[in-house]
């Protein structure tokens, strides 16, 4: 073994520094990039839908994208090339929604509660601050912002219902129609106290 990893080491190296990556850009672009220039799509395990949105949006933020990347090469990355693989995440792709506010704010509402359910999933809700995609009762989209920001909106409850306060829909978190998960992260993320969401109307 240690003599096969002596003569793979600086081949791997080698080619790993020539542009081997078949990749998509924005507007449909293919072109051949190097590894440092990617992000590698290992999302097989999404759903086919969400994979896509995920995947369309980035390209939209003007990240390179590698997809259908053979897992094997990701191991050869690793262990060999001198950058390590930068796969999709919820955290990369919070990154790039924060660079690229136009990426997602043009898409309809059930493609942006998708992708919030994504970008949810490792729960780092301090790392959603800058994202203009908290749902509102009215139908709105607003920014995650920090417990210093003099904005706030309130997570309707049993004791403060939304039905009980008509005309501030606007300030009002929605709750109904965004999936049991989403639901589920914006009490935690309200709990957590790391965005100025309150779970009534008086701030803690």
């Amino acid at each position: 073994m240690c003599g096969m990893q002596v003569v793979m080491e600086p081949l791997f190296a080698a080619l790993f520094e020539l542009p081997i990556l078949h990749v998509c850009e924005r507007g449909g672009v293919t072109r051949w990039a190097h590894v440092s220039e990617c992000v590698f799509d290992c999302l097989h395990r999404e759903n086919a839908e969400i994979r896509s949105l995920v995947i369309s949006t980035l390209l939209e933020a003007g990240a390179t994208v590698a997809a259908n990347v053979p897992p094997h090469l990701l191991l050869a990355l690793g262990a060999f090339g001198k950058h390590s693989p930068e796969t999709i995440s919820p955290a990369l792709v919070r990154f790039h929604l924060r660079q690229s506010p136009p990426a997602y704010e043009h898409l309809p509402t059930p493609l942006k509660l998708r992708l919030l359910a994504f970008i949810l999933k490792d729960q780092d809700f301090r790392d959603l601050l800058g994202i203009c995609l908290l749902p509102l009762l009215d139908g709105s989209f607003t920014k995650f912002v920090g417990k210093t920001s003099v904005e706030c909106v309130y997570l309707p409850t049993w004791e403060f219902s939304a039905e009980l306060l008509p005309s501030l829909e606007k300030l009002l978190v929605r709750m109904e129609d965004v999936g049991e998960f989403v639901q589920d992260k914006l009490k935690k993320i309200a709990k957590s106290g790391k965005c100025r969401i309150y779970s009534s109307l008086t701030p803690f």
